[in-house]
């Protein structure tokens, strides 16, 4: 009997701490075609399509944080760019905000920028 409340327990302990131990959500940005909008994907595999939203930290203007890696997220530039350190910082102030379990990876853009599909 012993060796099943163990088992139980166990198990319990991994069913509580499964939503806990979600991974770090990695993004890669890059520009678009007209460098006017930095473009950002997840970097997920094909099970992350399968996943539900992950719960909200924070929310800004109507945008909940972190956000939802099943999708595209698009910030506005306004003017092409100069600065790649400036870039990569906006890339991760505004697609990480508030979410410790999240990094960017910024396209090099000296190769050519990422298009917008």
């Amino acid at each position: 009997m012993h060796r099943h409340l163990v088992a139980a327990f166990a198990a319990a302990a991994a069913a509580l701490h499964a939503p806990l131990a979600r991974a770090e959500t990695h993004w890669r940005c890059g520009l678009s075609e007209d460098a006017l909008r930095l473009v950002c994907l997840a970097d997920a595999g094909p099970a992350a399509a399968a996943e539900p939203a992950p719960a909200v930290r924070a929310v800004v203007h109507g945008t909940a944080f972190p956000l939802d890696p099943r999708r595209r997220w698009v910030v506005e530039l306004w003017s092409p760019p100069s600065e790649p350190a400036f870039v990569e910082q906006l890339a991760r102030a505004t697609i990480c905000y508030r979410s410790p379990d999240c990094s960017v990876t910024l396209a090099p853009w000296r190769s050519g920028p990422l298009a917008a599909r």
